[in-house]
């Protein structure tokens, strides 16, 4: 919404029908103009070639959201569908969650209280806690995800969301850059581009096409 807002056409790609229906009611609420920009596309990221050939000026996976590719070929295969849909010189951007020795430690499985916050749509309390389980061997996460909503003193509603993450390393990520045909201009260690180092809580990948 914000690129649209500041006049350029956006395309959106996302495999969650509920998510574009989010991005639909954001364009309708900001009015005509900006939701005339916006064009949005229900498909798999993995594999993606837009049928109107159009190229783009930037193209970004932003949010850890490479990190919900389940393997190591589908997070390369995403960097070879931003490759394809940019024009020369254009720029591609994805940003990863790098997690330290502390945060692998507390992956054990143990039940963590992540929030508790009021739903803007419903005006109902919710309560998020979430289990995570650090696989090394194929640097995979697995989530279990519990939210629970209910009035006071009325029986509680509660669902459950599992979830499987690859960790991406910051030269795992320049790689598959490069392996996409991209020239790696900057691998940052966050979203203010400052050098990426010990401590960098993620990286964040500027490439462009030649």
């Amino acid at each position: 919404m914000p690129i649209a807002r500041a006049g350029q056409d956006v395309t959106g790609v996302d495999v969650d029908p509920a998510m574009l229906d989010r991005a639909r009611a954001a364009a309708d609420a900001a009015g005509p103009d900006i939701a005339s920009r916006l064009t949005l596309v229900e498909a798999d990221l993995v594999g993606l070639r837009l049928p109107d050939g159009q190229r783009y000026g930037l193209g970004f996976i932003g949010l850890n959201t490479i990190l919900a590719l389940r393997t190591r070929h589908a997070q390369r295969e995403a960097l070879e569908t931003l490759a394809a849909h940019l024009r020369p010189g254009g720029l591609a951007v994805v940003d990863a969650w790098q997690p330290d020795a502390d945060d692998l430690a507390r992956f054990d499985g143990r039940l963590i209280l992540e929030w508790a916050r009021r739903d803007p749509a419903s005006g109902e309390e919710v309560t998020k806690i979430a289990s995570a389980e650090h696989d090394a061997a194929t640097q995979t996460v697995r989530l279990t995800t519990m939210y629970e909503t209910a009035e006071p003193g009325a029986a509680p509603r509660r669902w459950l969301r599992a979830d499987t993450m690859r960790l991406l390393s910051a030269d795992e990520l320049a790689a598959f850059a490069e392996d996409a045909g991209l020239a790696v201009e900057l691998v940052a260690g966050g979203y203010d581009l400052a050098p990426l180092g010990p401590g960098s809580d993620r990286a964040v990948l500027i490439a462009v096409r030649a």
